[in-house]
């Protein structure tokens, strides 16, 4: 999927985008505009795709965007329409059309306020911290390469219902817009074009390999039965199709071809998550349906279900938690000694540390390199600081990731061989909270998740109601802080001491940087909205260790490097 291509579907009116980023962009014609699906990651990536569409199609390319359409929240497909020329203005006026999913906004602001800061660093490990290359990824499972420019964002301005299809006309194009659950979850739609044949699965159909039932990236539970039923959904549109698209993927062309291709995607969902449940009913444990649950044939050999972004054993196990959750039921898992000192008692009983790094180096020489990683993970916790154990379990992932087809599996391996060695560039990592997303967001949704951000020690003994009043929006939310939690209440707060009101973007500047923004007005003491603010943590993206425990430090070596 490297080379970049503008593939002509259906011939003057539907055109294909694939490998100038992560994402697929779908580019339909209409009588006096432009109708984008996924404009994509950033907007030099978008732009880049704009300037290839104008040379294979120069006249089309002049109209202006009539509508872009998000097929969901994931940042390598919403963040590129200012690349394709749309403004706020254009927005505003109802030139350009923003169309997305009734829950696409919801679960943004999760992704964005509640689990930004370890999504971004997951994501980063997964695919924003290494080059391309012999040493990196070679691929990106669904794509060439993740854009990382800057980002635009615009509020959808057209709903589309989550259980029921949005017909609709744009530019003289008859467009049905339906649900169908996917990668995002709830936030997934896809797009039937009547007039032409022509549908678009989005991430129903992920791409040219097996799903990412579960995303090692981070999620919450990808629903693998509303799945199957989403791909039942896109089937019933595929039927009618002579041709098809993906957000991922090349376009397919013939309708015995795409309904084979989907059916078969399909019934191999079916199959992992119906043989989950079935040894999950026999007392098969969450670690060994991984060994259990495999792809027969004719899946196997199936080329469009290679486990290169998804696989079977990291999927798995997401179904065994999402149907009971992570117990297991053995009474071991609730008595056991705590995470670090679990790790300390099995050195000891490895014969301490020298024994357990020489079992290590054995595994090593064996190209043993899973349980050389696993006997190391003991010595690293149990002391974080020992650079020998570090580097020794930074090799043994390394040579793991170098055999991995699957490109979350090298990723993470070469990503965490980084950090354990301290070579790990987090430079140029995907910021969730980026504020060009931020900035366009409802206030007071990404207000109230300034909640999971309190320091629960430096609370313990608060008491205090704050309001924020956002001057140029009318919005009104505020925070009663009590019990070492902050309660959020949308709307007025009659017992608020304090008021913070001030126009909407240095609102969101004081909520994330934990400081009183300029243009921000102040009704009340100064020094409790001082305090208010110094409650909570301000979050740094890229700066959490996956594999180490928080304040381990870097190898001496590059630590001295970095600081001169």
């Amino acid at each position: 999927m490297m080379p970049k291509t503008i593939q002509e579907v259906v011939k003057g009116k539907i055109y294909h985008a694939y490998g100038f980023q992560l994402a697929s962009t779908l580019i339909v014609i209409g009588n006096d505009g432009l109708i984008v699906v996924d404009p994509g990651s950033d907007d030099n990536s978008a732009k880049d795709t704009r300037e290839a569409f104008a040379k294979a199609a120069p006249e089309a390319a002049k109209l202006p965007v009539a509508a872009i359409i998000y097929t969901h929240r994931h940042p390598d497909h919403a963040f590129g329409s200012k690349g394709w020329g749309v403004t706020q203005d254009t927005v505003n006026s109802g030139k350009t059309q923003i169309i997305a999913s009734e829950n696409f906004v919801k679960n943004l602001v999760n992704d964005v306020g509640v689990v930004g800061n370890i999504l971004t660093q997951r994501t980063a490990y997964s695919a924003g911290y290494l080059p391309l290359g012999p040493e990196g990824p070679v691929h990106f499972g669904i794509g060439p390469t993740f854009g990382a420019g800057p980002v635009s964002f615009f509020m959808p301005t057209v709903l589309v219902p989550g259980d029921k299809p949005l017909k609709t006309s744009i530019s003289g194009v008859n467009f049905e817009i339906f649900p169908a659950y996917g990668d995002a979850g709830d936030d997934e739609i896809d797009v039937w074009l009547p007039d032409f044949k022509h549908v678009h699965g989005s991430e129903t159909v992920q791409g040219e390999t097996f799903p990412n039932l579960y995303t090692l990236r981070g999620t919450s539970y990808r629903d693998v039965q509303a799945w199957m039923e989403g791909v039942d959904a896109l089937l019933q549109y595929a039927k009618n199709a002579d041709t098809y698209s993906g957000s991922h993927m090349r376009a397919w062309k013939g309708n015995d071809f795409i309904v084979d291709r989907i059916r078969n995607y399909r019934d191999a969902i079916q199959y992992v998550h119906d043989q989950s449940i079935y040894w999950m009913n026999l007392g098969y444990k969450r670690d060994q349906l991984a060994e259990k649950v495999i792809l027969p044939e004719p899946f196997a050999s199936d080329p469009w279900l290679q486990e290169y972004y998804g696989t079977v054993a990291h999927s798995v196990r997401n179904i065994y938690n999402g149907y009971l959750g992570w117990w297991e039921g053995d009474a071991t898992q609730l008595a056991r000694p705590g995470f670090i000192e679990l790790s300390k008692q099995y050195v000891r009983v490895m014969g301490g540390r020298d024994a357990v790094l020489d079992e290590a180096r054995k595994a090593l020489d064996a190209k043993n390199y899973g349980w050389a990683s696993e006997v190391l993970t003991h010595a690293t916790r149990s002391d974080p600081n020992d650079m020998q154990a570090r580097e020794l379990k930074a090799d043994a992932l390394r040579q793991w990731a170098y055999n991995q087809t699957n490109i979350y599996w090298r990723a993470y391996g070469l990503s965490g061989a980084g950090e354990l060695n301290g070579t790990l560039d987090r430079s140029k990592a995907w910021n969730f909270a980026d504020p060009a997303i931020v900035a366009a967001l409802p206030t007071t949704q990404f207000l109230k998740t300034m909640g999971v951000r309190l320091n629960a020690e430096r609370a313990k003994d608060a008491k205090m109601a704050v309001q924020f009043d956002v001057t140029d929006t009318g919005e009104k939310a505020g925070f009663e802080v009590r019990n070492r939690i902050a309660a959020f209440t949308e709307g007025a707060l009659p017992a608020a001491v304090v008021t913070l009101k001030g126009p909407k973007a240095a609102i969101l500047e004081t909520a994330m940087s934990g400081k009183l923004a300029q243009g921000v007005d102040i009704n009340g003491s100064r020094d409790d909205a001082a305090r208010f603010l110094a409650l909570f943590d301000v979050v740094t993206p890229n700066g959490v260790n996956l594999l180490l425990p928080p304040g381990a430090r870097l190898k001496p070596n590059l630590a001295k490097a970095k600081s001169e």
